[in-house]
């Protein structure tokens, strides 16, 4: 018995219902039919009858060529489209699809043959079950009946399939009639019923297995037939009892599965024949959108047309081609029209959810880098490509790469890899080098070895590998670059020309990756960690004396966090020596004419997993590399990790002794960490409303990062700013509106007393300022979390001197928030000249504006005068009661009036859209205007989450390039491994970038302009 397993692999709620329910094909059809693939319909008329059942059925359709009837029915309550997974992914099926029929007999000798399958949404707990029910006439006698039919028409194959068509639709009307309780037989010799049916052998052969038989020279209808009928007279007193007895009859049901049958054949049959002699009755509906519908499966993010490869089936090498991108698509469980992101969700999620033995690196996890590698391929997707360089760097190969490995080292592809002794390895590596002596074969080798440590997971000749790779490029930098060779270059090094050096993902740790990056461009963190070990800068003694809340910090917490600092040191100093080396080994490689000049890969490093488990981080799980999924931290919690363990490797002030309790203990907030990267808010909370005004005495509020919500479908990061600095209502801190509190004399009199207002402002901005843009959201009514992607446009300098005092924002900027409310009600009324006019008569689907049906009408109607001085015009119009005068006037009155409202809301329309100009252009003055004093800040850092659910997505940042010795300024996007330069468009651009709306900003570091020279630098 063919069987998905509930607890398998899971698909994409839209491949569930166009792949798997399409190709259920029970095994005693696919013996009858081979490659065939459901397509559903439903009647597009009302066919209903007696047996016409009542049972709650969510969806029903019939396969219209192999006449399967498939039911869905929604297990979960209140379930539907309306609760269907609210992001962008949509449903996670996982299903049970039986392909062996289960059979159920009646005392009626009634029979029934049925399919059963189960699934449910990972992500909701959505649950449906499906019936997969066996035709009653199956395709065999399909198949007798119209070969019989076209046979006695061999050379007019139309008039075969009108004789066919003429059976079938007989065959329809005749269960028809019987559903309804007629109990007349078919006489074999009527002149009617054998020029239709022929009462042949296959015809025959139909009518028995439907139940009627054949007694002398008449078909009498089924038993159950006579039984329907008396059920239905109206005289008879147990009416509704009988009825219910025969809808309850298995006989009966397969007599409406063979009528609904017969309608479904006939309809298919009638596509062939001229469209002059089709009938209305049977014109069945394709009803696949309606099961997407019903399992909420049909809002899914699909990929740009541009985007999908078209691989058409000319040539074998072009078709086998297709069948690997089918097959890699299938095994993905997702459809080839889906976005790159959701291909990137479903990598993702098939590896968490994998229970093999090992899930990151085994047989199932090569399986699925196989697909990712080829679907990236067929797509040419930049996206897609980065995920398999990411995954290639945590080690996973694709079975492609080590067969060509193993035909370059063995001279033929290997079975079992993992059976090969790694000493074998090693020694046909050597031998295969021995065989050459050009630098690029020995390099291509070296490559293919590399390949094969991956695939065996071993990691000492992983390190062999790597060892014999940087050997042989410097034996061939130094050989091609005569004397000096790569140590004469590196005093030369270039910053701007040399970008810096990527970081590899070793899983999960895309955002780590971000923050890192980060960390390390803001120079006085970079010198400090760089210091390590001169006993100044850290607390390499282990001094006791530094407090963390509230309690003294022990030796072992201290030294932990020291180990943090010595990593990170280490992961500072090969960035910078990387860079270095990779400059100058460039230009050894471009000045020699080094073979891989100009294929050179990226340079990066991998992070030390020690460091990176030190900040929480699953390494090495189940999850993609470059997929942010439930398991990850979120960047500020990160950031709040790795500044807690560098404080916590700081020195205390001034030595203590650890004894003694009651010593002043210092904390975080006298570090310069925290002086660098934290600030502080004076939170004042005023009753507004009560007889006298109360203020209660301000209180600090210490930050690291700003955590700003954006207030519309689109904002400016101003406006963000000034949210979080407005007032805002708060409930008395007598009553908590979370508590179960039942006196409500309690909550009237903190009602009489006022509500309270919350106000802020900035006491101390630190030198670095982070913000968080509050982007996960938690919906209270599907108890789930969502992400919201409204656009923010960036700026690249802000002013904090308005947010200064209390209430700042608003004083200042009260001319801006009125061009803003301008800038919204010129928008709504430009956006109502646009808006379609829909009328009772239209028929099409053309949509006109109002001032563009204005102009037509009145083109018309001026037109009218015209019409009236042609010959046959002026024949009519003398027959009419109202003058040819009176005629042309009116159309010149109604065409003067219509230009005069065209052209009063053209002028409108101009006006509008000038003073939209005039008012984005003050508005964006104010924006612009950021007076350079100790509260101005540049943008430094933006880190990027894409996706759009916050259980999955990938983090890049771009991050500002400064070089003071050429005054140059850039922006760079550090994505993992992939270093590069990009316009500053993708950081401040108005709108989204087409395809990229899910990529949008989830924080910010800026740096106090007046000192961004001594904060931020990425030289070496």
């Amino acid at each position: 018995m063919g069987v998905v397993n509930l607890h398998g692999p899971g698909v994409l709620g839209e491949y569930l219902v166009k792949r798997q329910l399409a190709e259920w094909i029970p095994d005693d059809i696919r013996r009858q039919l081979t490659r065939h693939t459901h397509t559903w319909v439903q009647p597009a008329t009302d066919i209903a009858c007696l047996g016409t059942t009542t049972e709650r059925i969510s969806w029903h359709g019939t396969c219209r060529e192999c006449l399967c009837q498939l039911t869905a029915t929604i297990e979960t309550e209140g379930a539907g489209q309306n609760n269907a997974c609210i992001d962008e992914v949509g449903h996670h099926f996982h299903s049970t699809l039986s392909t062996q029929a289960e059979t159920s007999n009646d005392q009626q000798a009634g029979f029934s043959a049925t399919c059963r399958g189960r699934t449910r949404c990972c992500k909701c707990a959505l649950t449906a079950s499906f019936g997969l029910q066996l035709p009653v006439i199956e395709p065999s006698m399909c198949t007798a009946l119209s070969n019989a039919r076209m046979s006695m028409h061999s050379h007019h194959p139309t008039q075969g399939t009108r004789e066919l068509f003429g059976t079938v639709s007989t065959l329809f009307k005749l269960i028809k009639n019987a559903c309804t309780g007629n109990t007349k037989p078919i006489r074999l010799h009527s002149d009617a019923p054998r020029r239709l049916l022929k009462f042949d052998a296959a015809c025959n052969h139909i009518l028995e297995i439907m139940g009627f038989e054949l007694i002398g020279e008449e078909f009498h209808p089924p038993e159950i037939v006579r039984v329907a009928g008396e059920a239905l007279d109206n005289a008879n007193p147990s009416r509704d009892v009988r009825l219910t007895q025969v809808r309850a009859s298995l006989l009966f049901r397969r007599l409406e599965s063979a009528r609904l049958e017969l309608y479904v054949w006939a309809g298919q049959i009638q596509r062939q024949l001229p469209r002059d002699e089709r009938q209305a009755l049977f014109m069945p509906t394709m009803v696949e959108d309606t099961l997407s519908r019903t399992l909420g499966t049909f809002n899914y993010k699909r990929a740009p047309s541009g985007k999908l490869t078209l691989l058409m089936a000319t040539t074998g090498a072009v078709n086998a081609k297709h069948t690997a991108a089918e097959d890699a698509y299938h095994a993905l469980g997702v459809l080839d029209d889906v976005c790159d992101a959701l291909v990137e969700w479903a990598y993702t999620r098939l590896t968490a959810e994998d229970q093999s033995d090992d899930p990151v690196f085994g047989p199932h996890a090569r399986s699925r880098f196989d697909s990712l590698v080829t679907i990236s391929a067929a797509r040419g997707s930049k996206e897609l490509g980065l995920l398999v360089a990411n995954e290639r760097e945590r080690g996973m190969v694709a079975t492609g790469a080590i067969r060509s490995a193993c035909v370059a080292l063995f001279g033929q592809p290997q079975s079992e890899v993992d059976t090969i002794d790694s000493d074998t390895v090693r020694e046909v590596f050597l031998a295969r080098v021995a065989e050459t002596s050009a630098s690029k074969v020995r390099m291509e080798l070296a490559e293919h070895l590399a390949v094969l440590a991956d695939a065996k997971q071993d990691v000492a000749l992983k390190a062999y590998a790597d060892n014999v790779l940087s050997s042989l490029e410097t034996s061939a930098e130094i050989e091609m670059g005569g004397a000096e060779g790569v140590a004469a270059w590196k005093g030369k090094v270039d910053t701007w020309e040399q970008l810096p050096v990527g970081l590899k993902n070793i899983g999960n740790t895309c955002y780590l990756n971000s923050i890192l990056q980060c960390l390390f461009s803001i120079l006085p963190i970079r010198a400090a960690v760089l210091s390590y070990g001169d006993n100044k800068t850290w607390n390499e003694e282990l001094r006791l004396g530094r407090n963390d809340g509230g309690r003294l910090l022990t030796r072992e917490e201290i030294s932990e966090a020291l180990k943090f600092v010595q990593r990170l040191k280490n992961l500072f100093e090969a960035l910078v020596t990387q860079r270095v080396e990779g400059w100058a080994a460039k230009r050894v490689r471009t000045s020699s004419g080094h073979p891989l000049a100009s294929t050179a890969a990226p340079l990066a490093v991998a992070p030390d997993r020690e460091l990176a488990d030190m900040l929480l981080l699953r390494v090495g799980s189940s999850t993609s590399t470059t997929q942010a999924s439930s398991q990850q931290q979120d960047v500020d919690e990160c950031i709040a990790q790795c500044v807690g363990l560098l404080v916590r490797a700081l020195p205390p002030p001034s030595l203590m002794d650890a004894s003694d309790q009651d010593s002043d203990l210092s904390g975080p907030g006298d570090t310069w960490i925290y002086k660098l990267l934290s600030g502080a808010l004076e939170v004042a909370t005023d009753r507004v409303g009560a007889e006298s005004e109360k203020t209660e005495k301000p209180l600090n509020e210490a930050f690291l990062n700003l955590n700003l919500n954006i207030p519309g479908e689109t904002a400016d990061i101003n406006d963000c700013i000034d949210a979080f600095f407005a007032p805002s209502e708060i409930s008395s801190d007598k009553h908590d509106p979370d508590a179960m509190d039942t006196d409500t004399s309690q909550l009237r009199a903190d009602t009489e007393a006022g509500q309270m207002v919350r106000r802020s402002r900035l006491k101390n901005a630190p030198p670095v300022l982070c913000m968080q843009v509050q982007r996960v959201q938690f919906d209270m009514t599907t108890m789930r979390a969502f992400k919201i992607n409204s656009h923010l446009r960036l700026r690249e300098q802000v002013s904090l001197t308005p947010y200064l005092h209390f209430d700042g924002a608003a004083a200042a900027h009260s001319r801006r928030h009125e061009l803003q409310q301008r800038l919204r009600t010129v928008n709504e009324h430009l956006k109502a000249l646009d808006v379609p006019i829909q009328t009772a008569a239209q028929t099409d689907n053309a949509q006109v504006s109002v001032v563009s049906a204005l102009e037509r009408v009145q083109a018309f109607m001026a037109g009218i005068g015209r019409w009236s001085e042609l010959d046959d015009a002026r024949s009519l119009l003398a027959d009419l009661p109202q003058s040819a005068s009176f005629i042309t006037s009116s159309a010149e009155h109604i065409s003067s009036q219509l230009r005069e409202m065209s052209s009063t809301l053209s002028q409108a329309r101009q006006q509008w859209e000038d003073e939209l100009r005039s008012t984005q252009s003050e508005l964006e003055r104010i924006y612009s205007h950021v007076p350079q004093d100790t509260t101005a800040y540049t943008l430094h850092a933006v880190f990027i989450h894409s996706g759009h659910s916050p259980e999955f997505g990938h983090y890049w940042v771009y991050v500002r390039d400064y070089v003071r010795e050429k005054n140059l300024v850039r922006w760079l996007k550090f994505n993992d491994s992939q270093v590069s330069v990009v316009d500053s468009s993708e950081i401040f651009g108005d709108t989204p970038k087409q395809g990229e709306e899910s990529a949008n900003p989830y924080y910010l570091v800026y740096v106090r302009t007046s000192c961004i020279d001594e904060m931020a630098d990425f030289g070496v």
